[in-house]
């Protein structure tokens, strides 16, 4: 299989079906060979319901007893995921679905380790529709990130990544944050491990209502984030399979 998009959702009854089915018409047109896995985070809203019904050869459905975050329903979706590139985007799929062929490309036919959506390059389309203070809370903490943890990766938060099936079954698995700052802390271990990581322009063309509560997710991200040289001195990331991804001993090689 060469794709499976992964969407985690937690109550989101309003627009879930409405997004499985825009997957399902572009994917079944541009990307035949895929599969679509919607992780139902807890929901506790009729979000099972909706879902139940949509669960079929190309679309997974898989249901999580309890609340555990954006992250821990993203180890669950990579978890069950086939394909050979996997990607994952937020439940309202608010990107342009053409950047999907696109990543599946980078990473199936020129081996890209990562790609990863970035709202701050010249050919993103996103500010528009985005309300003032979403935005300013958007850049203030990418600069910090930034300064602090991911040097030249300007957008880390963007929900829009793609991996290829090794690295997702070495990378997924380490990770210890099961909420927003997952993000942060998955390009801090790819960074760390040298791992080819390639940034692409997204057009944002929906925006649902963000879950994201702008002081109480902060502290909690700056404390967590404040733990990732922690855990990555004290051998907290260690993987085999991910060093040999990502190996350039060039002089252990044969002539």
């Amino acid at each position: 299989m060469e794709l499976s998009v992964v969407v985690p959702v937690f109550n989101g009854e309003a627009f879930i079906a409405d997004s499985v089915a825009r997957l399902q018409g572009f994917l079944s047109e541009r990307v035949p060979s895929h599969e679509i896995v919607v992780v139902d985070d807890g929901s506790t809203d009729p979000t099972p319901e909706v879902l139940r019904p949509l669960a079929g050869p190309r679309v997974k459905v898989l249901r999580l007893p309890r609340n555990t975050g954006k992250y821990g329903a993203l180890k669950a979706g990579m978890a069950a995921a086939a394909g050979g590139c996997r990607v994952f985007t937020d439940a309202d799929v608010p990107y342009d679905l053409e950047a999907l062929p696109f990543i599946a490309d980078l990473v199936s036919r020129r081996g890209i380790h990562i790609v990863v959506g970035d709202r701050t390059l010249a050919e993103s389309s996103y500010h528009a529709g985005i309300p003032l203070l979403r935005r300013a809370a958007t850049e203030v903490f990418s600069f910090f990130v930034t300064l602090l943890v991911t040097g030249g990766l300007f957008d880390t938060q963007c929900g829009l990544k793609g991996f290829r099936a090794d690295v997702a079954d070495g990378l997924f698995p380490l990770l210890r944050d099961s909420g927003f700052s997952g993000d942060v802390e998955l390009l801090y271990v790819a960074l760390k491990y040298n791992l080819e990581i390639r940034r692409i322009p997204v057009r944002l063309q929906r925006s649902a209502a963000s879950t994201v509560r702008l002081l109480p997710h902060a502290a909690a991200m700056v404390r967590r984030i404040a733990t990732l040289r922690w855990n990555w001195q004290r051998g907290r990331y260690a993987c085999d399979a991910l060093r040999r991804v990502s190996s350039q001993a060039y002089w252990d090689r044969p002539e």
